[in-house]
């Protein structure tokens, strides 16, 4: 092994492609919980468009930089690279097929599950406008018994599988995988960030209680739902935190950017800003103000806007609920818009809603990074690794010598004849 292979042993990098910015993260897997040992970030990156790829070219020299600065060229070879992706325009589609062995039992191996798993991706009837992402094992049926979660060494005439398939609009998703094959750079996988969201938020209690994240991006809402531990379904909103930023655009005639500065800089959801004096800068050119505005008039805007926003938000998300048959989940909020100051208070105060703000549990981090409702998805990424891969492995991963040798000849025949 190498002297760099050797320090970069158990390490691996997650890439999040975020509606607003991208962050590559460094980090370790081979403790009890992951932990981070560098983070590097940059908003409104040149060729990336709301989590898309808008040019290829200037994505590709973004994402460069973001990596020559996490590790240095000759380090890539040696680590995986997993890729978040946190645009909303991802479907997840369940599909369920079983496979038969008898007049005669057989007793479930890794093969077993390999073979059911595909049969089950080649009958899922998908649009041939998307590329699959990910296809999860949610459950497994062994003769009648449903909700398996490991079927292998068991005794069965019959094996089923529940997949939870993830897909993207085929064109979209090619243009981020063509900025990894620019940059020569093989990736592990391509995840939504709805899978590493919930397990970097979640706990198994909530899980099985029942718990509905809501993941307020800048272009969508998205409602993660959950209940008996297994996800019950994922629902997309087109209203999301830019929604905000056009309204305060409109009320005083600027730019969506110069809208969106003053948002980032003075919006407060703490009701006892209302009542404070000075100016509002709305339009910034060279450092000059030339538009501003009195504070007060700024934020009862403000409040008005967001009131009827978050109305919309959760009234979607009390009939997501009603119709999964969920009653009294946690709520989880999610995503950069909750960091606004005063979001939960105001958010109980104006609707009589209990929640909290989503933070990444079980991950070793800087304080600040955990607290960051934004960093979720890629700190969650890390805690997938550890705990669903080895779960993967243990489905999927022929066991004994043996099973072993069976498996390398079964995969032989299938490349060569």
């Amino acid at each position: 092994m190498t002297p760099i292979a050797n320090d970069l042993k158990n390490q691996c990098v997650v890439i999040y492609i975020g509606t607003r910015k991208v962050v590559a993260v460094l980090g370790e897997t081979g403790g009890s919980h992951p932990r981070v040992l560098k983070i590097e970030e940059v908003f409104s990156p040149e060729g990336f468009e709301r989590g898309l790829v808008c040019n290829l070219q200037g994505a590709s020299t973004s994402l460069e930089k973001l990596l020559n600065a996490l590790l240095p060229p000759e380090a890539w070879e040696q680590v995986p690279v997993y890729v978040v992706l946190g645009s909303s325009g991802f479907r997840m589609y369940r599909f369920a097929s079983c496979e038969y062995y008898s007049p005669e039992r057989r007793t479930i191996s890794s093969h077993e599950v390999q073979s059911v798993v595909q049969q089950t991706r080649n009958v899922a009837t998908l649009p041939l406008t998307e590329s699959i992402l990910q296809a999860i094992p949610e459950s497994f049926l062994v003769n009648d018994m449903p909700a398996v979660h490991n079927p292998v060494g068991l005794e069965a005439e019959r094996l089923g599988v529940t997949l939870q398939i993830y897909t993207m609009e085929f064109q979209n998703f090619r243009n981020i995988a063509k900025v990894f094959e620019t940059l020569d750079l093989e990736v592990e996988g391509y995840f939504p960030k709805t899978l590493p969201l919930s397990e970097a938020v979640l706990s198994d209690a909530e899980k099985q209680e029942g718990v509905m994240i809501i993941d307020i991006a800048d272009d969508a809402t998205q409602l993660v739902l959950w209940k008996n531990g297994l996800l019950a379904g994922v629902r997309t909103l087109p209203v999301g935190g830019h929604e905000l930023t056009r309204c305060l655009a409109q009320d005083w005639n600027i730019e969506d950017r110069d809208a969106e500065k003053v948002k980032e800089n003075f919006a407060t959801l703490d009701v006892r800003e209302l009542q404070s004096d000075g100016l509002v800068p709305l339009v910034l050119r060279n450092e000059k103000v030339q538009q501003s505005i009195p504070r007060r008039e700024f934020l009862e805007k403000f409040f008005k806007h967001a009131h009827g926003w978050m109305a919309k938000i959760l009234q979607e998300s009390d009939t997501f609920m009603q119709e999964q048959k969920i009653r009294h989940p946690h709520v989880l909020f999610t995503g950069g818009a909750v960091m606004t100051e005063g979001f939960l208070e105001w958010v109980q105060k104006e609707f009589s809603r209990d929640g909290k703000i989503g933070l990444t549990h079980f991950v070793d981090a800087p304080q600040e990074t955990v607290r960051d409702a934004s960093m979720a998805p890629a700190l969650g990424m890390f805690r997938w690794v550890m705990v669903r891969e080895r779960a993967h492995e243990a489905l999927f991963t022929p066991r004994g010598l043996v099973a072993k040798t069976v498996a390398a000849a079964r995969a032989w025949f299938a490349n060569y004849f």
